[in-house]
């Protein structure tokens, strides 16, 4: 087994052995881990030196820093943010591209899935609080650019990291746009939530909206439909599980010692939400949704280029908009009660339990009090 630390699931190591040696393998908590089978193995270490965590490769060496959203009002209320990732998406398309994204399966299970039409694009709309499933897309993709056609590839900035190290070259027709990452949450806990919903409600589940933005942008809630009609609709703050996610309790390891939240990042462009525009910008928030666009690379600055036009968008100060201190731009840190946490995940204690492990004693609220205190005066603190 890996060290869990230095693991973010990308599939890169599965992909480039020769031998077929490695599988991907559920831990207790759903996330995925490479299994190496050693008496298939020879020894030949690429699944060492494809990985993007212990080899991270970045020839991009500045960022240009926007804010913005789409001048199409339906693709803004139907996008988490400003929609930008719609924008690009068609421009893609049109040009008979390929799109990846993170899309819900029957199940409401996240994987990644490849659409070749506008239609399709809805799919891979709105946020998924949960760590996509990447199974065979770096060879689907290598196969798409083989043939010539323009890809763009969406995920974390790991994914994007694991994908590059995998292909090992640099293809003109690839465009990577990675989502302003908090960390990647338990694909267990989300079963489990979505069982403990479905049997509350004695139905099957509809739809799922992580952000949906009937009460505005910056107060979104979470909506769940049900087969009987009912809905399950909470502002986000409310809701056990996206409270266990937002603080901190369930993530990844890697994600507490994120390798990939540095600027500029591997990725051509990297897109999320621009929290906090009213102090800066209030002339561009209506509370509609407005994204913070970093272009890192010529082909981002191509692409921004062309789709800039169908977008409200303005230059911006990064440290502004995007400030150093943001979870975004550095590791998140580890709940004081994670091993408590992960004990119960490993009893199959239910959603109540668990998420009854986020109450901090006295002592743990001052240090984590005072820890942030320092973080926000020097973020060398966080080391």
């Amino acid at each position: 087994m890996v060290n869990k630390k230095e693991c973010c699931g990308c599939t890169a190591c599965l992909h480039v052995c020769p031998a077929k040696c490695i599988v991907m393998q559920e831990d207790e908590e759903g996330f995925l881990y490479p299994i190496i089978d050693k008496e298939k193995c020879i020894q030949c270490h690429r699944c060492e030196t494809v990985c993007p965590v212990r080899h991270t490769d970045n020839l991009n060496t500045k960022t240009e820093t926007y804010v913005g959203y789409s001048r199409d009002e339906e693709i803004r209320k139907q996008s988490s943010s400003g929609g930008i990732f719609s924008v690009i998406a068609e421009w893609i398309l049109q040009q008979r591209g390929v799109v990846f994204g993170a899309a819900f399966d029957e199940n409401f299970e996240v994987h990644h899935i490849a659409i070749e039409t506008k239609k399709e694009l809805v799919k891979l709309r709105g946020s998924k609080y949960v760590q996509s499933r990447l199974e065979n897309v770096y060879p689907e993709v290598k196969q798409y650019l083989e043939k010539k056609r323009k890809v763009l590839f969406t995920g974390t900035a790991c994914q994007i990291a694991g994908l590059k190290k995998y292909l090992n070259k640099e293809y003109e027709n690839l465009y990577t746009v990675d989502v302003l990452c908090h960390g990647v949450p338990s694909p267990k806990l989300w079963r489990m939530y979505l069982e403990e919903i479905k049997k509350r409600n004695n139905a099957s589940i509809e739809k799922v909206e992580f952000r949906n933005k009937e009460n505005g942008w910056k107060n979104y809630l979470v909506n769940i439909e049900l087969s009987n009609m009912e809905k399950y609709c909470v502002h986000y703050f409310e809701d056990k599980y996206m409270r266990m996610f937002l603080e901190n309790i369930d993530l990844r390891q890697s994600c507490y010692e994120c390798h990939f939240k540095g600027l500029p990042r591997i990725s051509d462009m990297t897109i999320g939400d621009s929290w906090g525009i009213e102090k800066y910008m209030p002339d561009m928030d209506d509370d509609k949704g407005t994204s913070v666009i970093l272009v890192h690379s010529p082909n981002g600055a191509s692409m921004f280029e062309v789709i800039r036009k169908k977008l409200v968008v303005r230059e911006a100060i990064l440290d502004e908009v995007l400030p150093p201190t943001a979870d975004s731009r550095r590791s998140v840190e580890m709940h004081p009660n994670r091993k408590k946490y992960l004990e119960g995940v490993k009893r199959g204690e239910s959603i109540d339990l668990l998420y009854g492990y986020l109450q901090k004693t006295f002592i743990q609220k001052v240090v984590s009090l005072m820890r942030c205190i320092l973080i926000r005066i020097n973020p060398k603190y966080k080391e």
